[in-house]
């Protein structure tokens, strides 16, 4: 039983016992009075009594009074709280949800720049079909080409000149039973490029499909990756997949990795030969 329900019953027994005993006293106090000659009026003890019955019972009624209000009171600070209990969960809630957008925008941000770099890559794939597209056109009204070759820095030959584009000759390269054709610079020759289904260019290896990039059917299509000048290639009836990769090795030797898999068609990849393992650069065309 708490504080106030202990005064309120207090008061109760006091003011029934004030009551019952002025009660029983009246009568026998008013006998005795009249019986004892004492005087009455204001004067008489009796009646001093009754007053002050009477100021006290007032009292432990004002003391109810004031237990109820404080029992209600209490009730509408429990009410309060229980509000505010309500609105700090609210307000975690919106932290949470605050927390969750972030994290929304940082992937937002990061899938945007994704597709600059798939955008980009994807431009130079573009560039690349256009170089050999033209390169499958001339080489039938080419058959004199066979004139030029490719040698190395101590005159072993490479292949057979087999087209010039925007004034980059184009070579043949024979090895391991396939038959490329690489652009040359007296540094390197260059392919397409090479990907790799783990990142730091590890993994499975994969060239981009010949049919993307309009390949003869004589040619397999390949790419070179560097250093070392690692030939990779892929027979152009090879089936084409739909494939995941992470990383992709570059022209000028460095691999790129991407910050989440990208999806792209391409033909799994062999390495059939080193160039610097048979021939030295740099590389020229007589």
């Amino acid at each position: 039983m708490n504080l106030l329900a202990k005064v309120g019953w207090t008061a109760l027994t006091l003011l029934l016992s004030a009551v019952l005993v002025g009660a029983a006293s009246s009568p026998a106090l008013a006998e005795g009075r009249g019986n004892s000659g004492l005087p009455s009026g204001p004067g008489n003890p009796v009646a001093k009594l009754q007053q002050e019955i009477n100021a006290l019972t007032q009292r432990f009624a004002e003391l109810a009074q004031l237990g109820q209000s404080v029992a209600g009171l209490k009730q509408q600070i429990d009410a309060l709280q229980k509000q505010i209990t309500t609105l700090q969960q609210q307000g975690a809630a919106i932290d949470t949800l605050q927390q969750q957008m972030t994290t929304l925008q940082r992937q937002v941000a990061g899938y945007s720049n994704l597709q600059q770099q798939i955008n980009a890559l994807n431009s130079q794939v573009g560039i690349l079909n256009t170089q050999v597209a033209t390169v499958n056109a001339r080489l039938g009204s080419l058959g004199s080409s066979s004139a030029l070759a490719v040698y190395d820095a101590h005159g072993n030959k490479i292949g057979d000149v087999v087209g010039v584009q925007d004034e980059i000759p184009w070579v043949s390269v024979t090895a391991g039973g396939h038959v490329v054709a690489l652009r040359v610079f007296a540094e390197q020759l260059v392919g397409g490029f090479v990907w790799f289904s783990g990142a730091s260019c590890a993994g499975t290896a994969y060239v981009s499909d010949t049919a993307m990039f309009n390949t003869a059917d004589a040619f397999s299509f390949a790419a070179v990756r560097e250093p070392g000048g690692v030939i990779y290639t892929a027979d152009p009836k090879t089936t084409v997949q739909r494939v995941p990769v992470l990383s992709v090795a570059q022209h000028d030797g460095t691999c790129f990795t991407f910050s989440s898999p990208v999806t792209q068609s391409l033909v799994p990849g062999t390495a059939i030969m080193t160039l610097d393992l048979q021939f030295s650069r740099p590389y020229s065309v007589h």
